[in-house]
């Protein structure tokens, strides 16, 4: 078991995550984790699903699955178009 000391950020707390842990568990700069309260403590952890690209999830639907564009007309009153 290892020790950290907790510093001031602003006005949060943070701690450095020893190279040594970092790289056993594949963490690197500008990883994002997920910080979880648990009984014992605080639980650290790399997020377990896959990060989705709302253009990727779009492009996977089969273009005959698209409904057609609907033309409503020019606008009738005060509508920012």
């Amino acid at each position: 078991m290892q020790q950290i000391k907790i510093s001031a950020w602003g006005n949060s707390l943070g701690f450095r995550i020893p190279r040594g842990l970092a790289d056993s568990f594949d963490i690197q700069a500008g990883d994002v984790l997920e910080l979880t309260a648990v009984d014992e403590g605080l639980l650290i952890k790399k997020p377990s699903g896959k990060a989705y690209r709302l253009a990727d999830i779009l492009d996977s639907f089969p273009s005959s699955k698209v409904a057609p564009e609907i033309d409503f007309g020019p606008p009738k009153g005060d509508e920012a178009w």
